[in-house]
């Protein structure tokens, strides 16, 4: 399952590159394995922007080592802003970005001190938070109200998995309402691989196709959010990577843009969805 080999990242980001693509965004968290010093080698031999991420992942991930029940908010706050200021270790090598910060559902008590520290390091630093909600229609709006409680810019927050979270258009409409950013970062799977959390009668989710991933987003842009809105792959194990037989990081502009025009979604929203709000959601706000 893990993605440690520098040789075939470096392979796999060149067909991104090759395809038109011009940055990487990795968040992996620090405690998942994360490697400063492999990033910035793969972006030398590409040529590519890579923006790191800082945080923490589920609950279920923490060690004993990591010492998570006795840090406050502030503690893990300074370890956010340490990164991202300073870099990570002896490395000078900074991150750009909190996030993936992995919540459950519900949210335990050492999630929410997480949520609520990357609510201090954003209002310091300006950096955006991109979260991995709990498997349920719910959990993103939870989120929302801890990350506003402990005074965070919903504006600059990105809740990811829109397709596997929230089901119902009334629910992704709601949470559009507060302002955030939407991202829809399964394009090319179909669930080939059971990640969701116990669900009612143990039944797996329905993943959306990739045309339906796009029927969702343009409803919301008919509804006035299409500032708000992001793609992605969320690639995460080796069988979504093209030297394993998955569709890769050029998944999207190779086969997911072209079907953006043949449902008549317009070259400038296409652009965008793809340039302008990622540019600006990765900008210090």
């Amino acid at each position: 399952m893990r993605l440690d080999d520098e040789q075939i990242a470096i392979k796999e980001a060149m067909l991104f590159k090759e395809a038109g693509g011009k940055t990487i965004v990795d968040m992996t968290p620090i405690n998942m394995g994360r490697n400063p010093a492999a990033l910035v080698n793969i972006a030398k031999a590409t040529g590519l922007n890579i923006i790191m991420g800082t945080a923490y992942y589920l609950e279920k991930s923490y060690t004993p080592e990591m010492k998570m029940e006795s840090k406050t908010d502030e503690n893990i706050a300074q370890e956010f802003i340490r990164d991202i200021t300073v870099g990570v270790g002896d490395t000078n090598i900074k991150a750009g970005i909190i996030g993936e910060i992995g919540c459950s559902w519900p949210l335990t008590d050492n999630e929410r001190k997480v949520l609520r520290g990357a609510a201090i390091a954003q209002r310091q630093t300006g950096v955006p938070i991109s979260v991995h909600p709990g498997g349920f229609e719910e959990a993103p709006m939870e989120i929302i109200k801890v990350l506003i409680d402990a005074g965070a810019n919903p504006t600059h927050v990105i809740i990811d998995h829109m397709e596997r979270t929230m089901k119902s258009h009334s629910s992704r409409f709601r949470l559009a309402e507060t302002g955030c950013y939407m991202e829809w970062d399964r394009f090319g799977s179909d669930g080939e691989y059971p990640i969701a959390p116990p669900f009612t009668e143990n039944k797996l989710p329905d993943y959306p196709s990739d045309a339906e991933r796009l029927n969702q987003i343009i409803q919301l842009i008919g509804e006035g959010h299409l500032n708000q809105i992001l793609m992605s792959h969320d690639i995460w194990i080796k069988i979504e990577l093209t030297h394993f037989g998955g569709h890769g990081y050029a998944h999207i502009l190779k086969n997911v843009i072209p079907l953006m025009r043949e449902k008549s979604i317009p070259e400038e929203f296409i652009h965008t969805i793809t340039v302008e709000n990622p540019g600006r959601i990765l900008t210090f706000a």
